[in-house]
Parts: structure tokens; sequence; C-alpha cells
């Protein structure tokens, strides 16, 4: 019996001990592992914060949501008229000078309408210069018609000196002259005279023919002159018609996107999407909306880095260029919990370093720009009631 009650005393603390051991194995085992993950994308980190400047106060960051832009924004190239697209000459990445055709539209009525200035052009110039030669044909006609009158005039002061002589030996009576002979140069001075009168006649008219053709008064070939000009003024106006057709770089950059075809129909006009998009790149601008609750504690002159999307470990120290000085209504929205949609923002341009690799225009990027905490300011209860606010 006292053996018995030994084994129960002794075994049973050892079962019970080996149970134990087993099930702490088994939870032990049972466990899962714990295992430690690292973000695929890192999110984005503040800098370290730097010691101020004189006073040692602590600097804090403005953090903002920065987009990446072209020099100056992107230009959304549109066109000029209404047309089908004959040819697109450039395509996405590559660099054009300012004037460098990038699409063309279909030209063949434009050329059409411009070879039928000109040759409305060269008609209205051949009428004048069939006035100019008409005005050298009367000027000789005008000079013959003056020697004509010239010597009717000396024939008839000729018969007039005949018939002086004529009368006056008729008067003396005899037969020195018949009256046949005096009959006949008195028919003589007359016809003399009326040749003169013709040339005369002929002279005035040529006058008034040549008046409108000659400056100042030459209403023939004033009008003539303005038709010339007038079809010099259609044919540039249709050969400006024909340039417009084919659009045009405005300024040395990158083609960001091209979104037109050749077939297809180019609207003139403000459009939804832009027919191409163009771009300088060098530098690139990062355009940073600064919450108007940070508006108070930014300075242009502090430093600012930024860090692309998923490399937040790499920053790069922003340029300074200029502030947008008006707040508007907050447009760019990142997601973030603590973002408001009713809030105001300041504009402000900084410029990425010269050879930034991984960056594209409307590409997001964290900024962070050094300015003084919140609350580094101290408003006491004794200042405010003496009104000597800091």
């Amino acid at each position: 019996m006292a053996r018995r009650s030994r084994l129960l005393i002794i075994g049973l603390p050892l079962v019970a001990l080996a149970a134990a051991a087993g099930a702490a194995v088994s939870i032990t085992r049972s466990q899962p592992e714990e295992m430690t993950l690292v973000p695929a994308i890192s999110p984005p980190v503040q800098p370290s914060t730097a010691a101020g400047a004189g006073a040692g106060a602590a600097r804090g960051f403005i953090g903002a949501a920065g987009l990446i832009e072209s020099n100056g924004q992107e230009i959304e190239i549109g066109s000029h008229t209404s047309g089908i697209v004959s040819e697109v000459l450039v395509k996405p990445g590559q660099k054009v000078k300012a004037g460098d055709p990038l699409f063309v539209l279909d030209e063949r009525a434009a050329r059409g309408s411009l070879a039928l200035r000109r040759a409305e052009l060269a008609a209205a110039e051949r009428q004048r210069d069939q006035i100019l030669a008409t005005e050298a044909t009367l000027k000789a006609q005008r000079a013959a018609a003056i020697a004509a009158a010239n010597a009717a005039r000396a024939e008839m002061e000729e018969w007039a000196d005949q018939v002086r002589v004529a009368e006056a030996l008729k008067a003396r009576g005899g037969n020195a002259i018949s009256d046949r002979e005096v009959t006949h140069r008195r028919n003589a001075e007359r016809s003399a005279e009326g040749r003169l009168e013709e040339a005369q006649a002929r002279i005035a008219q040529i006058e008034a023919e040549l008046k409108l053709i000659t400056p100042p008064d030459g209403a023939s070939l004033a009008v003539a002159t303005a038709a010339v000009e007038q079809a010099r003024r259609a044919v540039e106006r249709a050969e400006i018609d024909l340039d417009l057709l084919t659009v045009r770089a405005p300024i040395d950059g990158t083609v960001l996107q091209v979104n037109v075809r050749p077939g297809e129909f180019a609207f003139a006009g403000t459009l939804a999407t832009p027919l191409i998009v163009l771009g300088n790149l060098d530098p690139l601008h990062v355009r940073i909306d600064i919450d108007e609750a940070d508006v108070p504690r930014f300075e242009p002159s502090a430093p600012a880095y930024a860090s692309l999307r998923g490399l937040a470990s790499e920053r790069m120290r922003l340029s300074f260029v200029n502030i947008e000085p008006l707040l508007v209504p907050k447009r760019s929205l990142t997601g973030a919990s603590g973002e408001r949609v009713d809030t105001r923002v300041l504009r402000v341009i900084y410029a990425l370093p010269a050879g930034t690799k991984h960056a594209y225009p409307g590409q997001q990027v964290d900024v962070f720009i050094e300015s003084t905490p919140i609350g580094s300011t101290q408003v006491t209860r004794s200042s405010i009631d003496t009104g000597a606010l800091p």
C-alpha cells in the first residue's frame, strides 16, 4: 500500500510535467512567424531638423505636394483653321526649334486660291502696263499733232500774206492778178486755217486722254494702280492662309504629346484634348501649392527640398523661381487624410537641378520647405492684455 502511494506521489507530477512540456512545445509551434516587411515604395520623410541661425531655435518644415512642369508651363498647340490633317511631322520626345513645322492641314484648296490670286495680280499688272504704254503712245501722238498744228499755222500765215498781196494788186486796178487767183489764195488760207484748227482739236483730245493717265489727276492709271495693289494684297492674304495650314512650334522645346494623326479632322479653337503639347524641359520647374495656413511661415529664400515619389531617400535641392501672388482655391488633390477641398493655396515655382533623372512633366513630388515651427512664437495672457504681441 505504501509502495503504491509512493509511485503516485512521484509519477503523477512527472506525467503532468511531461504533458505541460508537450503542450508548451505544441503551442510554440502553432504560433505564426513574425516577419518584418519593407515597403516597396518608401513614404515621404521630412529632412532632419537643422539648427536655426542666430538664436539657435529649431527649424521646421512646410510640407507640400509639387507638380513637375515645363519651364513656363506646357503649351497646348492648336490650329489656326479647321481641316483634315495631311501630315504629322513630329513625334513625342522630339526636340524642335521655334518655327519648325509640327503638322500640316490639307493645302489643296489654299494652293488653288493662291494660284487664282496670282493670276488676278498678273492681269491687273498687264492692264496697268497697257495704260502706261498708252501714255507713251499718246505723248507721241501729241507731239505729232503739235507739229502738224505748227505746219498748218505757218501755211495759214503764208496764204494770209498771199491774200494781202493779191488784194493790194487788185485794188490798184489793171490785169496784174485775176479774180480767180485771188479766190484761190483766199481758199488756200481758209484750208490752212481748217487744218490748224483740226490739229489743235487733236492736241486737245490727246491732252484730255493724257489727263486720265498722267498723275496726279490720272484717274485711269490711279484705278489700275489701285487694282494692282489690291491684287497684290490678295496674293499676300492667300499666301498667309496657305502658311497657316502648317502649324509651327512657337518656342524651342520638346514635343511632350501628340494627339493628332493624318486623316483626322483638326478643329480650331480650345479643345479638351490638345492636338500637340509642347514644353521647354531645360530646366524643369516644380509648381508647389502651399496651404494658406502655412503661408505666414513661408520664406522664398528658405531652402527647399524635393523627392520623387518612390525615392524619398533621394532629395534634390530646389532653386526658387517666382511666386504667383494670388491665392487660389486648391485644385490638385493628393488624397491625404488631412487635405481639405475648401482651402486656398499660394502657388510657388521652383526649378529642379540640371540633369535630374526620372523626372517628367506631370509627375508629383514631395516638397519640404524649411521654416519656423508653428509653436516657436509663444503668446502669453499678459501680452494679450497689454497688447504687446510679438
